[in-house]
C-alpha cells in the first residue's frame, strides 16, 4: 500500500514533465504543476529531506527582482514575470529535488523525458516535412524553442547512455540520434553550436576526470572530435542552405556572420543599457519588447538575444551579476558531484555541467531561458541534485557532496 501510495504522488511531477515541452498544453500543465506543488509542501515532513541547495542564488535573484519594481516601467509586468521565471522555477527545482530519493524515481524521470523528447521530435520532424514556417510555434514549440529543448535535454540522455545497460542503453542511443537528426530541421545554427559546446564540455570533463583506461579515453576523445566534425559540418550546411550562401567553408562563416541582424539588435540593446545603467528597466526579458520592435522594426526582435545584455536592460548593473552568481553556483554543485568517488554521480555532475554549457550558450545568441525551458532546466538540476543528496551508497557520496 505505501508503494502505491507513492506512486501516486509521483504521478502529477511525471505529467507536468511529459507535457513541459508540449505547447497548447498550459491547462494540463499548470494543474499538474500546481498539484505537484501542493504535495510537495503536503509531503514535506513525511520523509526526511536533505539541506536544499542554491537557496542563496535563488533569493539573490528573487531580492534583486523584487527591487526592481521600485523603478520599472512596466511593474504589472515586470511581477508577472517574477512570478513565471523565479518562483515557478524555484518550485519546479524544489519538486524534482524533493521527488528524487533513489534509482527508482531517478528512471522514472528519465523515461518520463525520454517519452516526451520522442513525442516533441516527432512532431518536429511532421512540421519539418510540411513545410511549415519555423516561427510557427506548433505542438513542439517552434523551431526555434525546440533547438533549445533539444541542447537542454540531450547532455543528460548522453550521461544515462553510459550509465544503463543492454536495451536501455541502446533505446537511449536511438533517441539521442533522432533528436540530433530533428536539429536539422530547426534550420537554426545555435543548436549546432551549443551542441559542439556540450560536446567539448562532456567530453573534455570525462577524459580528464573519470578513472579509465587509456584506450577508453582514446575512444573517448576520438569519438569527441567526430562528432565535433560531424556537428561543424551541420552547422556550415545549414547555415548555407538557410541563407542560399555559396563557396567553402570560410566564405560561409564570413557571408552569415556579415548577413546576421544580431550585432545591430545587440549594439542597440547597449544604447537603452545606457539610459538606465544602474537600475534597468524592470524584470522580464521582453520589458523594453515595444520599444525594440519599433527600433528593429522587426516583430521578432522583442528582446537583446542576448541573456547577458537582457539582464543588464532589465535589472542593470546588477543584473549580469545575479546572473553569472545564480549559473556559478549550479556549476559548484554539479562540480561537486564531478569530484565525487561515485562513478554514477562523476557522469551525472559532467552532464550538469554540459547543459549549462548548453544553455548559457544558447543564452548568447537566442536568450529562451524562460517558461517552460527554463522550468525543464531546474527540474532536470532539481532531479540530479535531489539524487545526488538522497541516495546512500558504500563510498558515503551523501556525506562526500555534502562537503
Amino acid at each position: 500500500m505505501k508503494i502505491e501510495r507513492e506512486s501516486l504522488l509521483l504521478l502529477a511531477p511525471a505529467i507536468y514533465l511529459f507535457v513541459l515541452p508540449l505547447a497548447h498544453t498550459t491547462a494540463l500543465r499548470s494543474i499538474a504543476f500546481g498539484v505537484s506543488a501542493l504535495l510537495l509542501f503536503w509531503t514535506w515532513r513525511a520523509y526526511a529531506t536533505p539541506p536544499v541547495p542554491l537557496k542563496a542564488p535563488f533569493a539573490a535573484w528573487l531580492v534583486i527582482a523584487l527591487l526592481s519594481l521600485i523603478w520599472a516601467i512596466y511593474p504589472e509586468y515586470s511581477i508577472g514575470e517574477i512570478k513565471a521565471e523565479i518562483i515557478y522555477g524555484f518550485l519546479s527545482f524544489l519538486i524534482f529535488f524533493r521527488a528524487t530519493r533513489n534509482i527508482r524515481e531517478l528512471n522514472l524521470w528519465i523515461w518520463t523525458l525520454a517519452a516526451s523528447a520522442l513525442l516533441v521530435g516527432t512532431l518536429s520532424f511532421i512540421a519539418f516535412i510540411r513545410g511549415s514556417n519555423p516561427y510557427d510555434v506548433g505542438m513542439h514549440g517552434g523551431t526555434l524553442y525546440y533547438a533549445g529543448y533539444i541542447n537542454t535535454i540531450l547532455p543528460l540522455f548522453f550521461a544515462m547512455a553510459i550509465l544503463r545497460t543492454g536495451l536501455a542503453r541502446i533505446a537511449l542511443l536511438f533517441l539521442i540520434v533522432f533528436l540530433v537528426l530533428t536539429a536539422y530541421g530547426t534550420t537554426s545554427r545555435a543548436v549546432w553550436i551549443c551542441l559542439l559546446l556540450e560536446l567539448f564540455i562532456f567530453g573534455g570533463v570525462y577524459i580528464f576526470n573519470m578513472d579509465v583506461t587509456p584506450l577508453i579515453r582514446r575512444w573517448t576523445l576520438a569519438a569527441t572530435i567526430v562528432f565535433c566534425a560531424l556537428f561543424s559540418m551541420a552547422l556550415l550546411y545549414v547555415a548555407k542552405e538557410k541563407l542560399n550562401l555559396s563557396g567553402g567553408p570560410i566564405e560561409i562563416i564570413v557571408q552569415t556572420t556579415k548577413s546576421d541582424l544580431r550585432p545591430k539588435l545587440w549594439a542597440d540593446s547597449i544604447s537603452f543599457i545606457r539610459e538606465r545603467p544602474l537600475t534597468g528597466a524592470g524584470f522580464g526579458r521582453m520589458v523594453l519588447g515595444n520599444e525594440l520592435v519599433e527600433q528593429q522594426k522587426n516583430l521578432h526582435h522583442t528582446h537583446a538575444h542576448n541573456i547577458v545584455l537582457n539582464y543588464a536592460l532589465q535589472l542593470g548593473l546588477l543584473g549580469p551579476i545575479v546572473l553569472f552568481f545564480l549559473f556559478l553556483s549550479v556549476v559548484r554543485e554539479f562540480w561537486k558531484l564531478v569530484k565525487s568517488r561515485d562513478r554514477e554521480l562523476k557522469i551525472l555532475g559532467i552532464a550538469g555541467l554540459a547543459t549549462v554549457g548548453g544553455v548559457l550558450g544558447q543564452g548568447m545568441v537566442e536568450d529562451i531561458f524562460v517558461r517552460h525551458l527554463g522550468w525543464l532546466f531546474w527540474a532536470l538540476i532539481g532531479m540530479t541534485l535531489g539524487y545526488a543528496s538522497n541516495v546512500t551508497r558504500q563510498t558515503s557520496p551523501v556525506q562526500e557532496y555534502a562537503h
